[in-house]
């Protein structure tokens, strides 16, 4: 690793914590919008009463962006650089927020909501393809995952704001029959989101930070083989994209019928038409004063977004004494046995056992990236890319999964899909020496 510019240099680690921190920031921002995207599909099916499957749309207009946009801004990030790609996708997702004002006062449809949220991604996927790559570089490589970890430990911490607010804002009452559906408690938060990254493209914009370049003579090693092989030809990297694409996809699965799922398993309905409420559940909203089903189950899934948060930060720390690829194996073991256990639909059990799901998640995303992109050199900005570009997994499954629920009226069977992912993610960690070997012989 080399740098130039700024006050990093090779040697020292310290100059490198400043805008390891600072970027770490934009992690907070892009967490606080994918959370977000948690309570908006139930929230849109009672407002605007689209189906399961329609609302899954939320996230295929999100991750489609990424797909579309993450190649094209690699591409100018080589030519600009990592800053200023930061800078340009600050600019194009505080767009993309204040959208949201013409999308709830004008034009109060669905459509107009998801060409907002597609606006405000594509400056996700401009922030991304330039942060990600970043921290992974901004240091000694064996430390790539856990580094990727950390920074995406901030990002946690946003996963546990958002679902609070926007249970807090947006379930805060039922609409009554028949009444003006009213957006102004979704506008909010993003109007404030909106002037906040207006406030960071400030901050970024008189700062610099170091020209960092992963390359460097490493002699005729394996692994500086690996660099000249094209990346087709790089196991490793190829079967990272194909995993992260399936892990993507049960990640944001879960994180987009977690509500529903909840509210299903938790409240329940018998033959003669009797409501049955968990006992725990009830509890849970006396105590935090939920006005809604709807809001109690976005509380419960702040406790999984403080599970996540908590796995992201000891798992950069589990990672100093245990392999990133055998970490990543046992937690998708682990989440394997939760989706079996949730799509098993033990009333009032499954829902409170869900939420450990994203603590073995946590980790799942930036150890697939970081061990995607060892040893590439040079070609680190367009994997990078092509990694962010796999990110596209999140707008297929959540539609597949609507369907699912819809056809067969139960939240439970479609929980298979993020099943599929995990098993995906845990092939992928143990298989991954052997992949990596693989590429150092392909040069």
């Amino acid at each position: 690793m080399t740098t130039t510019g700024g006050h990093a240099s090779s040697g020292g680690r310290s100059p490198l914590l400043f805008p390891f921190l600072m970027v770490a920031t934009l992690f907070l921002i892009w967490g606080f919008c994918h959370a977000m995207l948690d309570v908006l599909n139930k929230h849109f099916q009672n407002i605007l009463h689209v189906s399961k499957a329609q609302s899954g749309l939320i996230q295929t207009s999100v991750f489609g962006a990424y797909f579309l946009l993450a190649f094209p801004s690699a591409l100018a990030i080589r030519r600009i650089g990592y800053q200023k790609g930061i800078l340009l996708g600050l600019l194009v997702l505080a767009a993309g927020a204040f959208l949201f004002i013409p999308a709830g006062l004008y034009f109060k449809t669905f459509g107009a909501f998801l060409a907002a949220l597609f606006v405000l991604s594509s400056g996700l996927a401009c922030i991304e393809t330039a942060a990600n790559p970043y921290v992974t570089v901004l240091g000694p490589k064996d430390g790539a995952a856990g580094r990727l970890s950390i920074a995406q430990a901030f990002n946690s911490l946003a996963y546990i704001v958002a679902p609070t607010l926007g249970g807090a804002l947006i379930f805060r009452k039922q609409a009554a029959p028949g009444a003006d559906v009213d957006f102004g408690p979704l506008l909010l938060p993003y109007v404030v989101l909106g002037c906040v990254v207006l406030v960071v493209f400030g901050v970024f914009s008189f700062i610099k930070l170091p020209m960092v370049e992963a390359a460097g003579a490493e002699g005729a090693s394996e692994e500086a083989l690996a660099h000249a092989a094209p990346l087709a030809r790089q196991p490793h990297f190829v079967w990272g994209i194909v995993t992260q694409f399936l892990y993507i996809a049960a990640q944001v699965g879960v994180n987009a019928f977690a509500v529903n799922y909840i509210l299903e398993n938790a409240i329940t309905t018998d033959a003669s038409g009797a409501t049955s409420v968990d006992p725990l559940f009830a509890w849970y909203r006396a105590l935090t004063g939920a006005a809604t089903p709807e809001a109690t189950a976005a509380y419960v899934v702040t406790i999984a977004m403080v599970l996540y948060a908590a796995g992201r930060f000891s798992g950069a720390a589990i990672a100093r004494v245990i392999p990133s690829h055998v970490m990543l194996g046992l937690y998708g073991i682990a989440n394997m046995g939760i989706i079996l256990l949730v799509m098993a639909n033990i009333e009032h059990v499954s829902w409170r056992i869900l939420p450990f799901c994203w603590l073995f998640m946590s980790i799942m995303f930036p150890f697939i990236f970081a061990m995607s992109l060892r040893n590439l050199g040079e070609k680190t900005k367009v994997a990078a890319s092509l990694q962010i570009m796999s990110i596209v997994g999140g707008a297929v499954a959540p539609p597949l999964m609507g369907w699912l629920a819809d056809s067969y009226h139960s939240m439970a069977v479609c929980f298979v899909l993020p099943f599929v992912g995990f098993a995906a993610t845990t092939v992928f960690g143990f298989l991954y020496p052997r992949l990596l070997t693989l590429s150092a012989r392909a040069a």
